[in-house]
């Protein structure tokens, strides 16, 4: 047999088995972000790069086994190994250090569902070839096409397919009951109840990556009815509250206050620093009857880097950045890491601190702070239509509560271990905030250094300073374990049999944020407002956290206690799977909770 039908035998064969690779790999929502290899986040560059895969497979199988006629047993042996080396070669080894990372070989069990596709894809590869290049049976045709008809089938379960949470799945405290009060939801990210008891639910219509969906305010009706109210939003919607028949609705960028008699609506607040990482969160009403909320930081540690292209916002907004929140010096440290919006696989910028990317800062340089800011509470007075910050240095202050005092309590997302000022080991925090007060990101993992030995990655090296002569650290109420994500939170009022500050607990988002060695677990957790001292009121019995199959919460983001404070609603995110270093959120899983004493 000629060279010519090698070549274009493997070539067929490797292009016809690289659909298996785009059906599975679009389920599992891997292929967008595979474009950034080819320098943007979408569907068209993920499927070049699959269609390059493939092909790349097929050629190499072609050159090894040419006009062999193998047995069954041995065609399936050899397009296993096949897709094994690909696996290796690419997923954890080639993909991961083209997009910035270091190589995933140390913990291959968190990518065994590319590793199924990879091999799927690898016999499908063996079959065809057997017929295409090797000119063997119709019927091994035919095995190669029942592979890509089962890829084709399992699209869309690996897109949509979840099972709601059986309430008998949760560790509860004794004499404590849970109960499904809707399920069904997208998305969902925050609560809010009327006077009246009536319960609004805010689909977010974002989860990190590039799959979307409707970002829009539901109200929940007898029986788990859910019923829209409003849509159309910029998500995702990090926070709802309701007053005084309005709802205030924070989305990407702006917070919106909604008339429910009329569904008229004024934009509060706009061109919030909300492009980046984090978004504008929490929405709480003050003692003062301001209106205070979150705003998270664009980046890690405050230097834009290859990372922020995986999280598909660098290439879109290449001008955006931190916005400094009080007038800083800067130290002049600059990074250098690869621009993977070129076409050269080996391309670099520099960058300095508050800075777009390939921008590079000098020692001594100023930078202003302004109003809106990256990584602090503002305060909106509703009179006087006037923004400020109330406090800052916090890196992604998601959630806000208050006690009877007025007291006002942040819950704070800590580091991740990526970019370019990697760190491993952060706590995250519950911060009782000060006006005024500084709160040391993006040098401080709470009162120490972001330097210190403690913290170091492989990931990262240079953790130096950013900021010359930085303000007073004040420390943080509670600093909970590594990446347990606290999201919204609750003070309960004192007709609640437990007392303290009721966190949701949405756990950790490896191996992007950091290759952990377990999974983390979801739930409900009580801080002592005093203290600072945390554990758990409600988890999975079975498991760190539910997956598809239920077993429990799956991802908590907010609670919320009744009106007459006999009960906490909790409401869950639903699944959040990530396929190596690209997150899946699975539409509809969302559930929301009631958890009250036994009668």
């Amino acid at each position: 047999m000629s060279s010519k039908n090698f070549f274009f035998g493997g070539l067929i064969s490797g292009l016809f088995a690289s659909l298996i690779l785009l059906f599975a790999l679009w389920g599992i929502w891997l292929l967008p972000s595979l474009g950034l290899l080819l320098t943007r986040v979408d569907i068209i560059n993920g499927t070049i790069v699959v269609a390059l895969l493939g092909v790349t497979g097929g050629l190499l199988y072609g050159l090894i086994i040419r006009e062999r006629q193998l047995s069954v047993m041995n065609r399936a042996l050899a397009g296993a190994i096949v897709g094994l080396v690909l696996w290796l070669g690419g997923v954890l080894t080639l993909v991961p250090m083209m997009l910035g990372f270091p190589p995933s070989l140390k913990s291959p069990q968190d990518h065994l569902v590319t590793l199924i596709i990879f091999v799927v894809y690898g016999l499908a590869l063996a079959f065809v070839y057997h017929r295409l290049g090797a000119k063997g049976s119709v019927r091994s045709l035919g095995y190669g096409l029942s592979l890509l008809l089962l890829a084709v089938v399992a699209m869309p379960l690996l897109l949509h397919g979840a099972v709601s949470t059986d309430p008998e799945n949760l560790e509860l405290p004794p004499g404590y009951r849970a109960q499904v009060i809707a399920k069904g939801l997208t998305y969902p990210t925050s609560l809010a109840i009327d006077e009246e008891g009536v319960i609004y639910v805010a689909e977010s219509g974002f989860t990190y990556g590039p799959k979307t969906t409707t970002a829009q305010i539901l109200k929940v009706k007898e029986g788990g009815k859910l019923a829209k109210i409003a849509d159309k939003f910029e998500g995702p919607i990090g926070g709802l509250t309701y007053k005084d028949g309005n709802l205030y609705i924070s989305h990407r960028g702006k917070i919106t206050e909604l008339e429910l008699k009329t569904g008229k609506r004024r934009d509060l607040i706009t061109n919030l620093p909300s492009l980046g990482d984090h978004h504008n969160g929490d929405l709480l009403f003050g003692p003062d009857g301001a209106l205070y909320f979150g705003q998270g930081t664009a980046t890690n540690a405050g230097v834009v880097g290859s990372d922020n292209f995986v999280y598909a916002w660098a290439d879109r907004h290449p001008e955006f950045h931190d916005v400094p929140s009080r007038d800083f010096t800067l130290t002049g440290e600059n990074y250098s890491s690869l621009d993977l919006k070129s076409t050269d696989p080996t391309a670099k910028k520099t960058t300095g601190a508050f800075a777009p990317f390939g921008q590079t800062r000098e020692a001594g340089e100023k930078v202003k702070g302004e109003v809106p800011a990256s990584g602090a509470v503002h305060r909106y007075d509703m009179e006087a239509e006037t923004l400020t910050i109330f406090a800052d240095g916090l890196r992604n202050p998601y959630g806000l509560t208050q006690d009877p005092e007025g007291n006002i309590y942040a819950s704070v997302l800590g580091y991740d271990d990526r970019g370019v000022r990697a760190s491993t080991n952060s706590p995250d925090w519950i911060m009782k905030l000060k006006e005024g007060a500084w709160y040391g990101w993006p040098d401080f993992v709470g009162t120490i250094p972001l330097g210190a030995e403690g913290f170091a990655s492989e990931r990262g090296i240079n953790r130096n300073p950013l900021i010359q002569d930085p303000p007073e650290v004040t420390p943080p109420l509670s600093s909970l374990p590594s990446h347990y994500s606290p999201m919204k939170m609750a003070y309960a009022p004192e007709e609640f049999p437990q007392q303290g500050i009721f966190v949701a607990i949405f756990a950790d988002g490896q191996p992007l944020t950091q290759d952990l060695e377990r999974q983390l677990p979801s739930g409900v957790m009580i801080v002592d407002p005093e203290t600072g001292q945390y554990d758990w009121f409600a988890k999975s019995k079975h498991k760190a956290r539910a997956g598809r199959l239920g077993d429990g919460f799956k991802r908590a983001i907010d609670v919320k206690f009744t009106n007459d404070g006999q009960a906490l609603y909790v409401l869950d995110f639903g699944v959040w799977e990530f396929a190596d270093m690209a997150p899946n959120a699975i539409p509809k899983s969302g559930v929301l909770w009631k958890i009250s004493k036994e009668e």
